[in-house]
């Protein structure tokens, strides 16, 4: 059941009463841009989490084990169809109306292609989804809040709903505080350098045309990362921004991209390749973004992944359906100037969302081209496995609706420690110095919150 609410308030501020919760979650359009979103939705307490650790997954209701696979993918066929239910009348662009919101790490992809296996375990979870019966959505053109409940013939939660909707509207949101070390590479920037050029021997012996290769920084992070979320929602905003928090792991995220998103048997992918940082003047600003739009390397970068998402789509989709609507776009996001195509295709008939994402996971454009000889080569070249970054968050609808973001620009915390991983698109004509300083200015917002704007 879908109720118009009466309060007010933007997200972070109703999500900041609800964020001790069990599985609070944020999903928030903190950059409207058109064509994107425009809704931002909260979501606590799941009924059950669906979670791959270990080689194993499981899904729980509470602390009670209910079933448990050796494959995830399997795993989500199962439960997406056992879950499955017809929409009833939505607003308009009200997408998500409950279902399993959550995080896909990059390292599922083991479970589809043969990757071997030389970087150490994290220790984290590879999957966690909980499942939402209870949605707040925030229209953010008409500044309009939502409630959406589902009834499942097994839980009585309308206490619970009701709970979380008088602690939304009346609840007290205490700012916090947070304190962070000194970020330090866990790959010298004299290391990254010689493996860009390890990418550009790749390159020329033919192995590959492109791989994304990325580094880490980590330090110890102690206080509120709810904290850390809303400061960098102020410095910058993201389209597909999220928090997703849980005792044992915290995503802080403000990505730019759209990795997929399926609207009824419509596909929708937002590949990001080409960058350059914003200039601090208007003029200066105007100069980066002209110099991006002409760029002939960048244009490669980004050409390389259209054609890449179109194969992984061209899997799944109907014959002569996969378009190019938009190539080489220009966005400002934070820092950076992006390069940003958009492809659409249809689902054939008879294909789930899980087929999509066996035809398309991980996210092209964190890889490189040929796909998974590219994945082979970041298995052999970074020190440590990229966990969930680089995998995807979003929402995947009751209805077969879903969307999901691209995990980049974010922070991960977990351990005591805060980790922000950014990389690059490495190319024939790539310069190594110029790959690195790329690199460094994905991370300049997060950097700058940490007060650490400047390595």
């Amino acid at each position: 059941m879908i109720s118009k609410l009466g309060f007010l308030g933007q997200p972070r501020v109703v999500f900041a009463r609800l964020r001790k919760r069990a599985g609070a979650s944020l999903l928030e359009s903190a950059n409207l841009m058109p064509g994107l979103s425009g809704w931002s939705y909260i979501a606590c307490d799941p009924v059950m989490t669906l979670e791959t650790r270990s080689e194993l997954t499981v899904l729980r209701e509470g602390s009670k084990i209910i079933q448990f696979w050796d494959n995830p993918f399997t795993a989500l066929e199962i439960v997406f169809e056992h879950f499955k239910l017809e929409s009833e009348p939505r607003p308009e662009g009200m997408n998500f109306a409950g279902g399993w919101l959550g995080f896909l790490g990059y390292d599922l992809t083991r479970y589809l292609e043969e990757i071997p296996i030389v970087a150490p375990k994290l220790g984290q979870p590879d999957m966690r989804l909980h499942l939402m019966d209870f949605i707040l959505a925030f229209d953010h053109a008409n500044q309009t809040w939502y409630s959406s409940s589902i009834k499942f013939d097994f839980a009585n939660r309308e206490h619970i709903w009701a709970e979380i909707l008088e602690r939304a509207e009346h609840g007290i949101s205490l700012q916090g505080q947070f304190k962070s070390g000194k970020l330090e590479p866990l790959t010298k920037p004299d290391k990254y350098l010689e493996q860009v050029e390890q990418c550009l021997n790749y390159i020329r012996a033919g192995d590959i045309f492109q791989v994304n290769l990325t580094h880490r920084l980590e330090t110890d992070f102690t206080g509120d990362a709810f904290a850390l979320y809303q400061a960098l929602m102020f410095s910058n905003p993201a389209p597909f921004s999220a928090f997703i928090s849980g005792e044992d792991l915290t995503v802080v995220g403000a990505s730019p991209e759209r990795f997929l998103k399926r609207t009824g048997n419509t596909l929708e992918a937002r590949p990001i390749k080409g960058t350059v940082p914003r200039g601090a003047i208007p003029n200066e600003d105007e100069l980066q973004k002209n110099k991006l739009e002409q760029s002939e390397k960048d244009r490669a970068e980004n050409l390389m992944i259209v054609d890449l998402m179109r194969n992984d789509l061209g899997r799944v989709a109907e014959f002569g359906s996969v378009k190019t609507s938009k190539l080489f776009s220009l966005e400002p996001h934070g820092a950076v100037w992006q390069m940003v195509s958009t492809i659409t295709a249809e689902l054939k008939p008879n294909l789930s969302s899980v087929d999509v994402l066996r035809a398309t996971f991980p996210p092209g454009s964190m890889t490189g081209a040929p796909k998974i000889r590219a994945m082979q080569i970041i298995e052999e070249l970074e020190p440590v496995r990229r966990g969930v970054y680089s995998g995807v968050i979003g929402y995947f609808d009751l209805n077969g609706d879903f969307d999901l973001s691209v995990v980049i620009r974010s922070a991960i915390i977990s351990n005591g420690k805060i980790k922000l991983q950014s990389g690059g698109a490495i190319v024939a004509d790539s310069i190594p110095e110029l790959e690195l300083e790329e690199t460094y200015a994905k991370t300049r917002a997060l950097r700058t919150v940490l007060g650490q704007g400047n390595l």
